[in-house]
């Protein structure tokens, strides 16, 4: 059964786009489910996103908008707005319902974030909700997941900030109307504490690591026409765009990235078009021999940068260029005075090298018990997991690329 049979077969609480509005404390809850009233919130979006405790990039309208545009396939939007007695949104839950592609969840209508899975998914994701008036107004605009449990399988919230004010909230809701309510996964998301200036962020290391850091920066300045520049100084941001992505698509010479399909391409197409100019999207780069040899494409948001995507020639793999256009991104941090340097979910050995501090994103689910389809899903993993000698196929991938293989076992909510 296809994505869109599946999303078609399900029951709809209503008729038509519109949900009937809640009022509950002078505010409003409705939802909206198509995309005139989408981009009607348009004016409201980032200003209420500025507010967030957990302000991310990933948040953003233009994420937001132009990830429904170019990554959708057969999503439908199930957007809840609290609104106030003039009608103005004050706090907005990014949902969607929709299929995952692969394996078995493929036949679930899942309520998840807005991007929350597929090509160019965001990587920290919550609810838009002010800071500090989380208690009053989350829990209402959380009654959207006991309004739309008639129409989903499941609750699959990924990469939700584990130290947001919404998550007790958010794990509450979920207990109250559906089963098995608690975290599937827990990620680390390690980041740097932004010292003053690159001698201190270098003293931090060992002397082997200074060493050899020093050493690979000689080599680079020993090639000819060697250059540490930015997208839109030497190349415009179109042709740096494009370079990046044929150095990273090296890192995959038996595989396609999924940064690199064709919906996701077009999504940071057009991204990097709006954000590189406002450099609230920045690209290193190290150029020599009169070509592009490592690249390096990232976000800042507040005071923060997040590192999102890299690639590199391979042929010169001696001075590991992709760890030195990571130096020049780091140095532009410090330089722009931000006080975090994000390296994004995925534990590998190098961000452990480079990081000093850790964050946790979670990745929440819930069952609705009325629904056969869940009721089988969840039976069978259960069964799975309890076969002798059973090991995952999963390898590691960093999150942008990663495709569900075994789940671990639910922790229950805290």
């Amino acid at each position: 059964m296809t994505a869109t049979a599946v999303l078609s077969s399900r029951p709809r609480s209503i008729t038509g786009n519109v949900m009937p509005a809640m009022r509950r404390g002078g505010l409003t809850l409705d939802l909206v489910r198509d995309e005139a009233g989408f981009y009607a919130l348009r004016p409201y979006w980032d200003a209420l996103v500025e507010q967030m405790a957990t302000r991310t990039p990933f948040m953003r309208w233009d994420w937001m908008s132009l990830w429904w545009e170019e990554c959708r396939r057969d999503a439908q939007l199930a957007i809840a707005v609290l609104r106030d007695a003039e009608g103005l949104p004050q706090a907005i839950a990014p949902l969607m319902l929709a299929c995952e592609q692969e394996h078995a969840r493929q036949h679930l209508v899942t309520l998840t974030f807005l991007g929350g899975f597929g090509d160019a998914h965001g990587e920290r994701l919550d609810l838009i909700v002010p800071a500090g008036r989380e208690n009053e107004l989350t829990p209402q605009l959380c009654q959207v997941f006991k309004q739309l449990r008639d129409e989903c399988d499941n609750v699959r919230l990924n990469h939700l900030p584990e130290e947001s004010p919404n998550t007790r909230h958010i794990l509450a809701a979920l207990t109250e109307s559906y089963t098995c309510a608690g975290i599937l996964n827990r990620q680390t998301c390690r980041f740097i504490h932004l010292p003053a200036s690159w001698e201190e962020y270098e003293v931090r290391h060992h002397s082997n690591w200074r060493n050899l850091m020093r050493r690979r920066r000689r080599a680079f300045a020993s090639l000819p026409e060697n250059h540490s520049t930015h997208a839109g100084e030497r190349l415009p941001p179109t042709a740096a765009m494009a370079q990046l992505r044929q150095l990273h698509a090296m890192q995959w010479p038996e595989g396609v990235s999924s940064f690199t399909t064709d919906s996701s391409w077009r999504f940071h197409q057009r991204l990097a078009a709006r954000w590189l100019p406002q450099e609230r999207a920045v690209m290193p780069m190290l150029e020599a021999d009169g070509r592009v040899i490592a690249a390096l494409y990232g976000f800042i948001e507040r005071d923060e940068f997040f590192q999102y995507q890299t690639g590199w020639d391979k042929s010169h793999a001696g001075m590991s260029p992709g760890k030195l256009v990571m130096r020049w991104a780091v140095e532009g941090s410090i330089q722009r005075k931000l006080r975090v340097h994000d390296m994004l979910p995925s534990d590998y050995e190098y961000k452990r090298q480079w990081c000093d501090g850790a964050r946790w994103l979670l990745d929440l689910e819930a069952f609705n018990p009325a629904s056969w389809r869940a009721t089988v899903f969840h039976a069978l993993r259960t069964v799975r997991r309890w076969l002798p000698h059973h090991t995952s196929t999963a390898t590691t991938t960093p999150s942008h690329e990663l495709q569900e293989a075994q789940e671990p076992a639910l922790r229950p909510a805290a």
